[in-house]
């Protein structure tokens, strides 16, 4: 079995074995997977997308074996002991044996990053918004409304230094495991996949699912910058999620072209379409999902629910999700007087995000910046009509949804009318558009994936050979 060896380090480790063959090596093909986030520990579409694609790789037969910080604070596990340079030994929790993907193992421990926080400064509250805050934290004092303190504008607590703890990280565990290539997931974890890269001399994949110039207005936090760029110059290979996302990194990082490949996300499709809910052009429900955020637009969507309700009335509009937006959305609904109409329902989790899909009758994406958009494709999934904004990267792999830019509201107040008024476009919205998803399932992503990283490995291999 080898030394014994004990470590006492703050973060997850996932390994998931594959039976596939690298035509480099003529045995298995194997991924060091630094993450942020996996099923059923997640905070947004990266742990979807992430799970989406190593479920797939693995059917591939695909190695991989995947690090993440995370915030599990109710994880009663301190420390953990290794077996072996290979093999790592570890309690699971019943959170983890009821995943799907039943290879998965687990080491669990305490992390406080809290990835999808921001370093702005909070957004100035007229005093009427406050008043009606203060209300409602009076009445729903136990309830989460928001997911972060209104007077609070960080990365969570000392993000910055965790990132450089587990950059140090990092090169204990890549010292110590058998792999081929580096697969990194945003810029939590490009500087552990740097040290990675620099430790064991194997080429790293960066991929990009947001940047600092999606997340937050201006140019945002000159550190998140930083790890942003610095990751993806010393990539072999980066991977944007759109179109979108390679041109930010072009024109505002000085990312090669050539270097950069597109690899959209998708979706599993498991089962025949549901029967499409019949539009209610009465008292119809209009749902946003997403973190309540800058990024997101929630306030650009709240504007146009005014619009709407003028013609409307009995519309409902329903914001899903936490974020520092939420107590700002709160009073601005007091102060235009609709509060009646719009329901805030917090973080929703497995079936809840089901049930809610199933429940409404249009979904909007009302992103500033969307580098994709995983929930237009969960929408389309439930045969819903998606309006989305031309501010996404989603929109490039789409042909039957309604766009518009993210800035005008009297626009997405009249296509949101459209669809509630009338039943014949919501049909025929639904019935197309769910043909849309076809294409971009998991399973495709991951042959793709699988091709860049045999690609990556014969362009790095040819280099040291030559």
């Amino acid at each position: 079995m080898g030394e014994y060896k004990t470590y006492k380090i703050n973060w997850f480790l996932f390994s998931i074995e594959g039976k596939g063959l690298s035509p480099i090596f003529n045995r298995k093909l194997k991924v060091l997977m630094f993450g942020w986030e996996f099923p059923p520990f997640i905070a947004g579409g990266l742990g979807m997308a992430c799970y989406g694609m190593v479920k797939s790789l693995i059917k591939r037969g695909v190695e991989v074996t995947l690090i993440l910080p995370k915030n599990i604070t109710s994880s009663r596990e301190d420390g953990l002991t290794i077996f072996g340079a290979d093999f790592w030994k570890f309690c699971v929790d019943k959170q983890i044996e009821s995943s799907s993907v039943t290879s998965v193992k687990t080491i669990r421990l305490q992390s406080p990053i809290e990835p999808y926080s921001f370093v702005n400064e909070p957004i100035e509250l007229s005093q009427l918004s406050l008043e009606a805050i203060d209300k409602i934290l009076t009445e729903q004092k136990d309830a989460d409304l928001s997911g972060i303190s209104k007077d609070r504008a960080v990365y969570g607590n000392n993000l910055i230094d965790e990132v450089h703890r587990y950059n140090q990280t990092a090169a204990s565990i890549a010292s110590s495991l058998d792999f081929d290539i580096i697969h990194c997931h945003d810029w939590l974890t490009f500087g552990a996949g740097v040290i990675a890269k620099e430790v064991s001399g194997k080429p790293l994949v960066c991929h990009v699912h947001a940047t600092e110039f999606d997340r937050c207005p201006g140019n945002g936090n000159d550190q998140v910058r930083f790890f942003e760029q610095s990751g993806c110059q010393a990539a072999d290979k980066v991977i944007a999620v759109s179109n979108y996302t390679k041109d930010i990194l072009v024109n505002n990082y000085g990312i090669e072209p050539w270097k950069i490949d597109i690899l959209h996300n998708g979706i599993d499709i498991n089962a025949l379409p549901p029967k499409p809910r019949e539009t209610d052009t009465e008292a119809p429900k209009i749902l946003f999902l997403g973190r309540v955020t800058y990024q997101k637009g929630p306030n650009y969507f709240l504007e146009a629910a005014t619009k709407v309700l003028k013609f409307k009335p009995k519309a409902e509009f329903i914001i899903a999700g936490g974020g520092d937006l939420v107590p700002y959305l709160q009073g601005r609904t007091h102060e235009l007087g609709i509060s009646n109409s719009v329901t805030f329902t917090g973080m929703l989790k497995g079936d809840q995000v089901k049930e809610i899909y199933q429940s409404v009758d249009c979904f909007v994406l009302s992103s500033v910046s969307e580098p994709f958009g995983l929930t237009v494709l969960e929408a389309l999934s439930h045969r819903l009509p998606v309006i989305i904004s031309k501010q996404s990267g989603v929109s490039e792999v789409l042909k039957h949804v309604l766009r518009y830019d993210f800035w005008d509201v009297d626009r997405l107040a009249s296509l949101i009318l459209s669809v509630i008024m009338y039943p014949t476009l919501s049909k025929e919205l639904k019935d197309r558009s769910f043909d849309d998803l076809y294409p971009i399932t998991w399973d495709q992503v991951a042959g793709k994936l699988e091709g860049l990283y045999h690609k990556t490995l014969d362009e790095s291999y040819g280099l040291m050979a030559a």
